[in-house]
């Protein structure tokens, strides 16, 4: 169903980030293919790209394996066959799976990874709802800055899917993914309620 008014309670959406918790695994890559480029990236990460092959991951960071793995890209991300395994019993809408391989330290190959991407709508930004306020400066002597506080964007053609993307700003989940992952206990992956999402004007996503 398509929404055509402002009737969304964005305290029951959500960001979903890397809580940069220093135990679970850090990933990188190197480039899949040859002529890979950036741009490739956020296709696959938005399920619009079929890859030739599994994308290889190396563990270069943390000591734990846990349900999400976040990587050196801001758009690549692997998940669990658990959170897979829930996400499928659940129907839950708007993500789909590509070909990954992850490999620990020593070069084993880790099962039971996918790569995780969000196939729901894109939303446009909509900065005009949000309140830019100062925060004060991080260290003793240190500059003040600005943020943006409650990312909003355009309802107009919400089509409830509970997973989705705003424009500038990342992934974004409905209130019955995030219930679903803490009472599963899905591992390392931070919620922040959109009305409360906090971020400098130069650093949007």
């Amino acid at each position: 169903m398509t929404s055509t008014s402002n009737s969304l309670d964005y305290s029951k959406l959500y960001t979903i980030r890397e809580p940069w918790a220093t135990r679970p695994f850090r990933l990188t890559y190197d480039d899949p293919w040859p002529n890979w480029t950036a741009e490739q990236s956020v296709r696959i990460a938005h399920g619009v790209e079929t890859i030739p092959c599994p994308i290889q991951f190396r563990v270069y960071q943390g000591g734990q394996a846990t349900d999400f793995l976040w990587t050196q890209s801001v758009w690549l991300t692997c998940v669990s066959q658990r959170t897979v395994d829930l996400l499928l019993k659940e129907k839950i809408s708007g993500w789909s799976t590509y070909l990954v391989e992850v490999f620990d330290r020593k070069g084993d190959f880790l099962p039971g990874y996918h790569g995780f991407a969000v196939t729901g709508p894109t939303y446009d930004l909509d900065r005009s709802r949000s309140t830019l306020i100062d925060k004060p400066a991080p260290v003793p002597g240190g500059k003040g800055y600005q943020v943006y506080r409650g990312l909003y964007f355009d309802e107009s053609h919400w089509d409830g899917s509970d997973m989705f993307w705003i424009d500038r700003a990342g992934e974004a989940v409905t209130e019955r993914v995030y219930q679903l992952f803490k009472r599963h206990k899905i591992s390392n992956v931070k919620f922040t309620p959109l009305n409360e999402d906090e971020r400098r004007p130069e650093y949007p996503r």
